[in-house]
């Protein structure tokens, strides 16, 4: 029996399909990455959600596990491009009132929004490791992409990355998870 409902098509990948991120602590890797999934799976890698093309059967579901400030326009795009669904890691927005205009304008689309997906810890991240392991030939592979290096001075950048700082960042997420469950 075939009891699989979902499949994944497409990665986007801004930083390591860019010219600066191909030569980037990480970019050897996901190199890699890309070349043994669109040769074993057929996974097609674009690096703007723009370019995938649309939808020809069934629903699309976006998966968003980028820089806080970069998740308003990727969930714009998501939009766009006629996703049914969209996980939003959590903070999901630099601003709650952010939150407001993506959880807006999801809701005149009858987009449905989860949000609080947290990589490789998350519940269903653990059901697939699960079923993985209880199902010969089934194959889950997490990549994070932490292109920091490793060294004292590549902390500045990392946290120049996440300005908004932690306790800002989390208090997004509890204000931005209740409003977005609450009306979605």
């Amino acid at each position: 029996k075939n009891d699989i409902c979902a499949r994944l098509d497409f990665i986007v990948e801004p930083w390591f399909m860019s010219d600066a991120g191909k030569s980037s602590p990480g970019s050897t890797e996901f190199a890699e990455f890309q070349k043994e999934a669109e040769a074993e799976h057929g996974i097609m890698f674009f690096s703007k959600v723009e370019d995938v093309p649309p939808v020809v059967e069934g629903k699309r579901l976006a998966i968003i596990s980028a820089r806080t400030s970069d998740n308003p326009d990727l969930f714009a795009s998501c939009l766009e491009i006629g996703c049914h669904a969209i996980f939003l890691e959590k903070p999901g927005a630099p601003s709650v009132a952010e939150l407001k205009n993506m959880q807006e304008s999801a809701k005149k689309l009858n987009v449905e929004i989860f949000m609080g997906f947290n990589k490789n810890v998350s519940k269903y991240s653990e059901k697939a490791r699960e079923y993985a392991s209880a199902n010969a030939g089934t194959k889950v592979t997490f990549y994070h992409n932490n292109n920091y290096e490793d060294s004292p001075e590549s902390l500045g950048e990392c946290f120049e990355r996440n300005a908004e700082g932690m306790l800002k960042n989390m208090a997004i997420a509890c204000s931005g998870c209740e409003l977005l469950q609450r009306f979605c």
